[in-house]
C-alpha cells in the first residue's frame, strides 16, 4: 500500500462509521486480543462519559481519502481551573499505521485535540507522547507524587526472602511500620453501591478549596466507579452528623504474587483533615481484612500527601508523567499546583 504524504492527509473527528475500522487498527497496534477485550470499555469510557459534547465522542482521526490512518482519543471532563469551571479533556489512546508513521501526523492529531479545549491534560504519558508533548509547548507538571505503605510486612517479606527467611525477616520488620492510624470521632464512615444527589452539593462547595480538579459530582462519579466494566470498587462515603463530607474509591486484587491494594481516588473538603483521615483509615482496615501486602496511591495533593505519610505511605519514584496545555488563563493555577487534586482514578490511568 502507498505512504500517504502530509498534504493528502486530513485530521478531523471520528465519524460512527469509523468504528469497526479503527477498532480493526487498535488490534494491528497491539493484540487481537486486547482489541477485542477492550470493545466494552471503549463504549463505556467514550459513548457513556456523561460530558459528551452533542457530536459524539471527542476522537480525532487522520484519514488518506477514505482510509483512516491513525486515531487520538481524548475523555472530556468538567474542570475547575483558578476560581472557574472551564471545558477539558484527558488525552490517551493513540495509535498510527505503520506506513503513516514520520510525517508529523501524531503532532497534528494532539494540536487538534488541544485546540477543541481550554485546557488539555496528558497524564501518565508515554517516553514518547511525553517528549512530544514537551516539543509542542505543554507545560510539565509531573510527575505526580506516588506513594506506597507495606501493610503485610510478612507477605512482602515472603515474596521477596522466600518462606524460611521471609516471615523472620517481616517479623522483625512491624515495630518499624507501625504508624497512628486514628479516625474522628465525629465522622463516621460506611460503604455505598452508587453516589446521590447530595454530591453534586459536595463538589459545589468544596471544589473552590482547590485550585484544579475536575468536577466530582454525581454523573461523574457514578460514570467513573460505578459503571465501570473493568474494575469493581469498593467505595465509602464518610459523614459528620449525618452531613456528608467526602467518599473514598479503593480496590484491591493479586499483582505478581502480592495482594495489592490501590487507594484510587479520596475526595474531601481541602482543609477537612479529620473526614479525610477517617476514610483513609477505614480504607486500611478494610485492606488488611482483605489481605492487602502493601496499598499504593498517588496524590498530587499535598493536603492528601500528607495524610498519607501519616498514615505510614512513604514516596517513592513516580511514574505518572503529567502535562498540561492552558488557553484559559493559567499562571496563578500553575503556581499553586500543591492545590491541584490529581489521583489514580484521573484520566484512564486505573484501566
Amino acid at each position: 500500500m502507498s505512504k500517504p504524504t502530509r498534504a493528502s492527509v486530513a485530521i478531523d473527528r471520528r465519524a460512527a462509521a469509523d468504528d469497526e475500522e479503527l477498532f480493526r487498527l487498535y488490534g494491528q497496534a497491539f493484540s487481537a486480543g486486547l482489541a477485542a477485550s477492550s470493545r466494552e470499555r471503549w463504549r463505556w469510557q467514550y459513548l457513556a462519559n456523561p460530558q459528551n459534547a452533542a457530536d459524539g465522542p471527542e476522537i480525532w482521526v487522520a484519514r488518506e481519502g477514505e482510509r483512516l490512518l491513525g486515531q487520538y482519543a481524548s475523555m472530556p471532563v468538567r474542570l475547575w481551573w483558578g476560581d472557574s469551571e472551564v471545558r477539558s479533556s484527558w488525552g490517551m489512546d493513540v495509535f498510527l499505521r505503520e506506513e503513516a508513521r514520520g510525517l508529523g501526523l501524531g503532532a497534528r492529531l494532539f494540536t487538534a485535540w488541544s485546540d477543541h479545549v481550554p485546557v488539555a491534560l496528558g497524564l501518565g504519558l508515554t517516553p514518547s507522547s511525553y517528549g512530544l508533548f514537551k516539543k509542542l509547548g505543554y507545560h510539565d507538571v509531573g510527575p505526580v507524587p506516588f506513594f506506597q505503605k507495606i501493610v503485610d510486612p510478612v507477605a512482602v517479606a515472603t515474596r521477596r526472602l522466600g518462606p524460611w527467611l521471609g516471615p523472620l525477616a517481616g517479623q522483625a520488620m512491624r515495630p518499624f511500620l507501625t504508624t497512628p492510624e486514628t479516625a474522628a470521632t465525629d465522622v463516621e464512615t460506611r460503604p455505598i453501591t452508587g453516589f446521590s444527589v447530595e454530591y453534586d452539593t459536595l463538589w459545589q462547595e468544596a471544589r473552590e478549596g482547590y485550585a484544579m480538579c475536575v468536577r466530582r459530582d454525581a454523573a461523574y462519579l457514578n460514570w467513573k466507579y460505578v459503571s465501570c466494566p473493568s474494575h469493581d470498587y469498593d467505595i465509602l462515603e464518610a459523614r459528620r452528623k449525618g452531613a456528608l463530607c467526602g467518599y473514598a474509591v479503593s480496590r484491591h486484587g493479586p499483582y505478581r504474587g502480592l495482594e495489592l491494594g490501590w487507594v484510587v481516588d479520596v475526595f474531601t473538603r481541602s482543609n477537612d483533615v479529620a473526614c479525610r483521615e477517617a476514610l483513609l483509615a477505614r480504607v486500611l482496615d478494610d485492606f488488611r481484612a482483605g489481605g492487602v501486602a502493601r496499598a499504593q496511591a498517588f496524590s498530587m495533593n499535598a493536603a492528601l500527601g500528607a495524610s498519607l505519610r501519616r498514615f505510614g505511605f512513604f514516596r517513592r519514584r513516580s511514574p505518572m508523567q503529567f502535562c498540561v496545555k492552558a488557553r484559559a488563563p493559567a499562571e496563578r493555577v500553575f503556581a499553586a499546583r500543591d492545590e491541584w487534586h490529581v489521583v489514580f482514578g484521573d484520566s484512564d490511568m486505573d484501566r
